[in-house]
């Protein structure tokens, strides 16, 4: 189990707090935070509470329950609880602002979000401030009904970096009669068009000559022979991607028969990535969810404490055979990539659009990143961007390449949101 997880919450107070009674309740907070070795963050604005908190899971917890029972705010709503790899807060024992819908709209961000000055978008590009995002164009956000009477300062109740656990050893060696498996790679980039950067790289398998590998991977058939080769292709992936100086994250393909192997193989993928020098949050496993088998439950309580080691994951073909909602209140991805028959000639069809739609704000909420995968034309890539879509991989965009990592993506299509 990780040592540490953060649990992000909203909530509406139920009586006004002026800045005394905010000050006074943000000392208490804290106090209690520093002895018990919590981080983490408080957001407020009219009248509601966002709030972040990190630290070992016992103690998070039984704070959250105190929190949840005190009288000053109801509709407590948990968004988010899981393990992390390290601290986002590790400076502080609370961060804290109080901002008016004004500093809000400001979407370079507040100058003064924390004290210390530092600002919200110094915060990593994680689902903190995702979240963060969504909580600032009105989401999370419980309502107050009416005028409320002015609190005083007082009352009892709190409202409010370690080392990363790794993987140890030495670089595994080749899975036993997999050694001359006639395969390679090529690389595609996903694709921020915002920002115009590379946020990773897929390792697509493809043979020798770098054509499909189809033909070759078919006979392994068995869940054991599965687990075997899909470690076999996660060295070489992570291998050659190392030895092409890759500097971005690295995604790999990960279909997930034989879940009753899965701890294992994906701390067999942690471990090879770290003896080739990745980190453990440069990989993301791409889940093909076609291909799911067996406990759901069982297999999101193995994501969770591999996500508490750092490793990242993504939904592949989301949209498509047995997908939907219920993947990601199960998985709670990072990150959603969709199946190529929604996203094929999208701005013309009126359906597709209104089931993406609600995909796109469901991610937004849950500060989870969409992948419009499978772009092929820039007409698809205008109306995801009109949707607020950042990340795109496909043709449109720029072809795998085989054995190789392009230096660049020139991409001039469509890029206002």
């Amino acid at each position: 189990m990780s040592e540490l997880m953060h649990l992000i919450y909203s909530s509406a107070a139920t009586q006004q707090f002026d800045r005394d009674a905010l000050v006074h309740l943000l000392d208490r907070a804290r106090k209690t935070n520093s002895e018990l070795n919590i981080s983490g963050m408080l957001l407020y604005i009219d009248g509601s509470f966002l709030q972040v908190l990190e630290g070992a899971p016992d103690q998070v917890e039984a704070l959250f329950d105190r929190i949840s029972g005190d009288p000053r705010h109801s509709t407590v709503v948990r968004i988010i609880s899981e393990p992390i790899a390290k601290r986002t807060f590790s400076d502080w024992s609370m961060g804290f602002a109080e901002v008016s819908a004004d500093d809000l709209n400001e979407v370079d961000g507040l100058n003064d979000f924390f004290t210390g000055q530092a600002c919200f978008s110094e915060l990593g590009p994680g689902r903190t401030k995702k979240l963060l995002h969504a909580f600032k164009s009105g989401r999370w956000r419980s309502r107050i009904e009416g005028v409320l009477p002015k609190a005083p300062p007082s009352s009892a109740s709190e409202h409010p970096e370690p080392a990363s656990p790794g993987v140890s050893a030495s670089p595994p060696p080749g899975t036993p009669g997999l050694d001359a498996l006639p395969v390679s790679f090529a690389f595609q980039p996903i694709f921020d068009v915002t920002s115009h950067t590379i946020s990773s790289y897929e390792a697509i398998v493809c043979d020798e000559a770098g054509g499909s590998a189809d033909a070759v991977l078919s006979s392994y058939t068995s869940t054991e022979q599965s687990g075997l080769l899909q470690r076999e292709l996660h060295l070489r992936a992570v291998a050659l991607a190392a030895k092409l100086g890759l500097q971005t994250g690295l995604t790999l393909k990960y279909a997930a028969r034989g879940v009753e192997e899965a701890d294992q193989l994906m701390s067999a993928t942690l471990e090879i990535a770290r003896s080739h020098g990745f980190s453990n949050n440069q990989v993301t496993l791409e889940i093909d969810q076609r291909e799911l088998v067996g406990d759901s439950s069982w297999f999101a309580s193995v994501i969770q404490k591999q996500r508490g080691l750092g490793l990242r994951f993504s939904i592949d073909h989301f949209g498509d055979a047995r997908s939907g909602l219920s993947l990601i209140d199960a998985y709670q991805p990072d990150s959603v990539a969709l199946n190529k028959n929604l996203v094929a000639n999208i701005e013309t069809h009126g359906t597709r659009q209104a089931i993406v739609r609600g995909v796109i704000q469901t991610c937004q909420d849950l500060g989870i990143d969409l992948i419009a995968k499978y772009v092929e034309t820039e007409a698809e890539v205008a109306w995801f961007r009109s949707e607020g879509v950042d990340l795109f991989q496909g043709t449109v965009i720029a072809p795998p390449t085989f054995e190789a990592l392009l230096p660049d993506v020139r991409y001039s299509g469509p890029v206002a949101a």
